[in-house]
């Protein structure tokens, strides 16, 4: 005769057999069976039947939906620029999701947007907030919801470090420095009157707050008064470009030959030299001609007098700037 114990029993909600699931225990202890559900939620709601055979009962569950309220709401925050925005909410229950909105559209998190929630605490925080970050935010959690408003208030524009004057050697690199108060805002650069683009020589960068102006192997006409333009303050320098000193490296030396062969001078100088040099014979400048030749390879000048004649005998001077040299030309007549 089977006892109470080994009778088969079956379970039913609202007339349909439930079975054990992750959430839901049903278990017999000698005489007592027991039908167990874990975390009930809304849904479980309904008639519970226990069927076995001959006898059965029945009860009624009614599952209530947890009250969500909020316990600290959002507060308005007024901030500078660059500074990290913080917003926190505390409702009422752990385990419920919830969602953020910026001007009423869902805001992601991003490499500067972290959202996190611990508990029934949720945090939004929004790191080197800008001026176009400002707006209403909003936490929405199933029903519930609060509102808050940042205000993000700009950096002022202004020189914090202005030009100082600088000294550059010809042919080397010049740089203009200043800083600004804000690393997001645009300055415009001059020399004089006139506005600097980049270029090959001009080189235009920003570091920050930091602002420089490089000037690739300077030259004698890059001297004068530079100026930089933030909003509506400026603040300029003057740039002294010192010439580089020129020497001599390798002296003239004296030639001798039989007219009307050619005669060829050639000198060395320390630094490459933009301006023309000088060449003259017997006091008289040369000029590029069927019968001169005047040669510029790098730092070494040279000329060459083609259809010599016993009346160019004399002095060979070279000058470019303050280097010179000199050497004689001896000019023979053939035997």
């Amino acid at each position: 005769m089977m006892t109470i114990s080994q009778l088969k029993m079956f379970y039913l909600q609202n007339g349909i057999e439930v079975k054990p699931r992750k959430d839901l225990r049903i278990y017999a202890m000698g005489r007592k069976h027991f039908f167990q559900i874990l975390k009930c939620e809304v849904s479980d709601s309904g008639t519970y039947s226990c069927d076995a055979g001959d006898s059965s009962t029945s009860c009624n569950i009614e599952v209530y939906e947890r009250e969500l309220v909020v316990l600290q709401g959002l507060e308005d925050l007024d901030i500078q620029e660059d500074q990290n925005a913080v917003f926190v909410v505390e409702i009422s229950l752990e385990d419920v999701p919830g969602e953020w909105f910026k001007n009423g559209v869902r805001i992601t998190p991003t490499s500067t947007i972290k959202i996190r929630q611990e508990g029934n605490k949720h945090f939004l925080l929004m790191c080197n907030v800008r001026g176009e970050d400002s707006g209403e935010i909003k936490f929405v959690a199933k029903h519930v919801e609060c509102t808050a408003y940042l205000e993000v208030e700009e950096l002022p524009l202004n020189i914090t470090n202005p030009l100082q004057d600088k000294v550059a050697l010809e042919r080397s690199r010049a740089i203009m420095d200043c800083s600004v108060s804000n690393p997001r805002c645009s300055i415009r650069w001059y020399k004089g009157s006139n506005v600097i683009l980049p270029s090959e020589r001009f080189e235009i960068c920003s570091e920050g707050c930091y602002r420089k102006l490089v000037i690739q192997q300077v030259a004698l006409d890059d001297e004068g008064t530079y100026s930089v333009q933030v909003g509506e303050h400026t603040c300029s320098a003057k740039l002294t470009v010192e010439a580089q000193s020129l020497l001599m490296v390798r002296e003239l030396k004296s030639v001798e030959v039989v007219a009307p062969d050619e005669a060829c001078f050639e000198c060395e100088v320390s630094v490459p030299v933009l301006k023309a040099p000088v060449w003259s014979l017997k006091g008289e400048a040369l000029q590029q001609g069927p019968k001169v030749s005047l040669e510029k390879m790098g730092m070494v000048h040279r000329l060459t007098l083609r259809q010599t004649s016993v009346d160019m005998n004399g002095l060979v001077e070279f000058t470019s700037g303050k280097a010179k040299s000199s050497a004689k030309l001896h000019v023979k007549c053939d035997p």
